[in-house]
């Protein structure tokens, strides 16, 4: 009911308002102040009018609603302009450029502020100087320019300090300490933050005294002091409470819930954030809610729950593109993308992180760019891209040299060699992981050095120079024992290990892996320990001991499934399904073969796909080994359609071969010729000397059944001249023997026995009597 006092009126709607903003009651707030500008109008109080809109400006800001809070501020300066309120008018031009900001505007942003200090300046007002200082810091802390923000926010400190203003002194440790966090230094915006709280405790400022508190337990958290963290949050929440401040008691259930997920209780902090939300909703602060879903897909993504984590990630990035804040949308698009990463859906990833790219480039925010130009770069590397990975980490690299970033510059040039490694480019890949172990150095990065010596030694492997690869695998080695680390220490005897399979010293190899084994089992590390049975199981399988290789494999498969892992219970599986394989326990290999594929069927690796079509494969030689070659042929065909669909010339040859042999055994001799010639042509392309001998070596001997005696021989010819070049006498003996029975079907009776002659003497040094039987008996005949 109205008394007929309009003017009253409208200041009772004003201060209703402002009661209810303090409250956090946004959306009662922006009542009572629509109808304060409504009266304003009516009784043509130009000064009410302004206040309303400030008002309605800075409630809109806290909702989220930037487009109205822009109008608003924008329509106040106006007004205060035709009032010839100079003072006002500066307040109001820094209120525009606090929207700004928070829109993303950096450049008109600052353009208001540097226009606010101006006329501040101009009427020697230096309360609102200090504004216009404290606005600026914040803008250049936007940017991440946290060097010009603090001697924005000193300039506050020293007017306040000027003016015995504690106010103004509270809000410029407060920037000085969110600056020096944000920068990395903890220690100072401690110091920082515990004066702003010394002056709020002596003013007896109940407001600022929680502000205090949200700030230095953030500062804590950061620190790793938990306990601490969590006792400031809550004597924030009791603040809030005692002041009926919503808003504010939702902040602190916020930074509640990020201490204990901090400390990895993730349950209480999802239970704190779920609060968070529900009164960010009652307050219809958009911003809040935006936030706390990211914070409760967090949680929920620490927790395993990835379905709840997107649900909770998609929700951050809606709010924030409603409401238009560029910088919320960024991080939730580089979460979703590393939400997705984490489940190994790589190309479903890549979008959210070319849409951060892109928004980062926008904002001018380099480190956020360098970020999304590693994390595209990661998972095209996981989808086997690696010419895109290489082109995202040399984007990368090129932003780390701006930002004169030495750690990220060694980490890009190890991906970066990495990329060039899966590539081929085997000089390029080892020149980047020297420059990755420089700069290890150079930062004293132990980890570093450590690993930059692993990848120098993994490229020369794939050179060929096992020898130098020793070397720097035994450099690993001496320094994990120098630091005392034992799960360095373990990785190395594994590198050495697999080097030393590679030189066919089967013996070290098996005692670098054993050193392996009893390390891990030491540190009770199952996951280490389920690797290093995997590598013992090789070396038995190299030597033949496959009853031995069992035995690793079915460790490796309890670690395995104790761990919960299916991925590496899929390659246990895989192991086991091959070590029974050789050892001609054909129906126990198919068994094994079929449960690594069944649990492929539900992970989601890197290597999946690989894993499955080298299972399809080892599945056809079972069936071949069984004498079943019509279901060989299928699993063989589903081999190389496997194959094909990764682009993986290694599978396509094998995958080739298998078809080809089984065709051949069941008398399909034009498509089993169709086959070893396609595997021919797959071995030249894969360029491996062995592979090459081996299908000329079939070709010829499929020729010989099909009776082309001249093609035969020449497949025969390659086969022993590439044996002779690898000084492979084994392999160099079956090609003579082939060509024996070549000469022999061509009735040329002298050329076979030359052939066969060479065979024998090979076998005399060998020291192969079987194969000396066989040339025996065939002279003999």
């Amino acid at each position: 009911m109205s008394l007929g006092d309009t003017g009253g009126e409208c200041r009772a709607h004003g201060n209703l308002g402002a009661a209810y903003f303090s409250q956090g009651s946004y959306k009662d707030a922006l009542t009572a102040h629509r109808y304060q500008l409504v009266l304003a109008m009516k009784c043509k109080d130009t000064q009410a009018a302004a206040a309303a809109l400030t008002s309605l400006g800075h409630v809109y800001t806290a909702i989220g609603d930037y487009p109205n809070a822009l109008a608003s501020h924008k329509q106040c300066v106006q007004l205060v302009k035709q009032m010839g309120d100079r003072l006002q008018e500066a307040r109001e031009i820094g209120n525009v450029g606090a929207v700004y900001l928070a829109m993303g505007e950096f450049d008109s942003a600052v353009d208001c502020h540097t226009q606010h200090l101006r006329l501040a300046r101009r009427l020697g007002d230096q309360v609102e100087e200090a504004r216009a200082y404290s606005n600026l810091g914040s803008s250049y802390h936007y940017r991440r320019n946290f060097a010009q923000a603090i001697a924005y926010h000193e300039n506050v400190l020293r007017i306040a300090q000027n003016l015995g203003d504690r106010a103004i002194e509270a809000r410029a440790y407060a920037g000085l300490g969110h600056a020096a966090r944000c920068g990395g230094d903890y220690a100072q915006a401690k110091k920082w933050h515990e004066r702003q709280l010394d002056v709020a405790l002596a003013a007896r400022d109940k407001v600022g005294e929680g502000r205090a508190c949200s700030n230095l337990g953030i500062v804590y958290q950061l620190l790793g002091e938990h306990d601490a963290a969590l006792k400031l949050h809550q004597a924030h929440l009791s603040i809030a409470r005692q002041l009926q401040d919503k808003a504010g008691m939702g902040r602190a259930y916020g930074n509640i819930g990020n201490a204990y997920s901090a400390a990895g209780f993730y349950e209480q902090a999802i239970k704190y954030h779920k609060q968070e939300l529900t009164i960010s909703k009652e307050v219809h602060d958009r911003s809040s809610e935006a936030s706390t879903h990211g914070n409760l897909a967090v949680a929920y993504q620490a927790l395993g729950a990835h379905d709840m984590a997107l649900f909770h990630y998609r929700a951050h990035l809606g709010i924030a593109r409603e409401l238009k804040d560029t910088a919320g949308e960024a991080c939730a698009l580089l979460n979703l993308g590393n939400c997705l990463s984490s489940r190994g859906e790589f190309s479903q990833a890549v979008p959210y992180y070319e849409q951060h790219l892109m928004l980062s480039q926008e904002l001018g925010d380099v480190t956020a760019e360098a970020k999304a130009c590693h994390f595209l770069g990661y998972a095209h590397y996981c989808l086997g891209n690696y010419r895109e990975a290489v082109r995202y980490y040399d984007q990368d690299l090129s932003l780390a040299k701006d930002l004169q970033d030495k750690m990220n510059m060694g980490r890009a040039y190890c991906n970066l060699g990495l990329a060039h490694l899966a590539l081929g480019n085997l000089e390029t890949a080892l020149e980047c992981q020297k420059y990755f172990l420089a700069i290890a150095h150079m930062t004293q990065h132990s980890q570093g050095k450590f690993r930059a010596l692993g990848n120098i030694g993994d490229v020369l492997i794939k050179m060929g120079d096992v020898e130098e690869a020793v070397k720097m695998y035994q450099r690993q080695l001496g320094f994990a024992r120098h630091a005392r680390d034992r799960s360095l220490e373990a990785a190395a005897c594994g590198a050495l290990g697999l080097a030393r399979r590679l030189q066919r010293r089967l013996d070290a190899a098996l005692g670098h892996h054993t050193q392996e084994l009893t390390l891990r089992q030491e540190a009770g590390d199952s996951a280490g320990e389920a690797r290093a049975h995997s590598h013992l199981g090789a070396v038995h399988m190299a030597l033949g001991h496959y009853t031995h290789a069992a035995r690793c494999y079915r460790e490796q498969l309890e670690r395995a499934q104790e761990l919960q892992d299916c991925a590496l219970e899929a390659q246990a599986n895989g192991n086991l399904g091959i070590a029974k394989l050789n050892m001609g326990h054909y129906e126990d290999a198919i068994g094994y073969l079929e449960q690594q594929l069944a649990i492929l069927e539900r992970v989601n690796t890197p290597t999946c796909h690989l894993d499955k079509a080298r299972a399809l494969g080892s599945l056809g030689d079972c069936y071949d080994a069984l004498g079943d070659p019509e279901e060989a042929i299928k699993y063989h065909e589903q081999h190389l359609a496997a194959a094909l669909k990764l682009d993986n010339t290694r599978e396509q040859e094998r995958a080739y071969r298998g078809l080809g042999l089984s065709h051949k055994s069941v008398g399909n001799l034009q498509q089993a010729l169709v086959c070893l010639e396609k595997r021919l042509v797959v071995s030249h392309e894969l360029g491996v000397p062995e592979a090459k001998a081996q299908a000329y070596g079939e070709l010829g001997g499929l020729h010989i059944a099909l009776n082309n005696l001249d093609q035969a021989i020449s497949c025969l010819e390659h086969q022993k001249n590439i044996a002779k070049e690898l000084n492979n006498q084994i392999m160099e003996s079956e090609a003579w023997h082939a060509l024996g029975l070549a000469q022999q079907a061509r009735g040329d009776h002298a050329a076979a026995a030359a052939h066969h002659r060479a065979d024998l003497e090979l076998a005399h040094r060998l020291g192969l009597t079987h194969l000396q039987v066989d040339v025996i008996s065939y002279r003999i005949r």
